[in-house]
């Protein structure tokens, strides 16, 4: 096993463009998930970009590690009563 991680490590090539779209559309689509307006709250969110931070692989799973960057804005218009 540890032949084979070296030769992987030294010979193979992966375009990662498309696992980046991916990433950042499904953050995107998460993102969607958590923006709401109501009860005195507005969140806007946006993604602008994704950084490849890492990769890890064992038998059966190759792991694509990312960072998002982004901005959020919170509106609070009314407080909850007590």
């Amino acid at each position: 096993m540890p032949y084979l991680q070296k030769a992987l490590a030294d010979k193979a090539v992966i375009d990662l463009k498309p696992f980046a779209s991916d990433a950042r559309a499904k953050i995107a689509a998460a993102l969607a998930d958590f923006q709401r307006v109501g009860d005195g709250v507005r969140v806007d969110a946006a993604v602008n970009g994704v950084r490849l931070t890492g990769i890890e692989f064992d038998a059966r799973t190759l792991r694509v590690i990312a960072e998002a960057s982004g901005a959020v804005k919170v509106a609070v218009t009314q407080l909850p009563r007590l």
